[in-house]
């Protein structure tokens, strides 16, 4: 595999959903929803940073062990 590939499908960073709007770790700008998955077993919603210059991809998961404390 090409070393231009390696640095494109880097493994995605994950955070823990809240009932917060999310904002972007690095730059503290908003995010947007671009894709979602809360409909399957994964409970995933991937996350696109609005800053300009950032440009910041990762996906937010339920927290399993929090809700089975319910």
């Amino acid at each position: 595999m090409s070393k231009y590939f390696q640095k494109q499908f880097q493994p995605l960073s994950f955070f823990i959903m809240n009932d917060q709007p999310f904002t972007c770790p690095y730059c503290g700008s908003r995010c947007i929803e671009i894709a979602t998955f809360y409909h399957t077993n994964s409970k995933v919603f991937i996350e696109l940073c609005l800053g300009e210059a950032c440009g910041f991809i990762c996906y937010q998961v339920e927290d399993e062990e929090f809700l089975n404390r319910l």
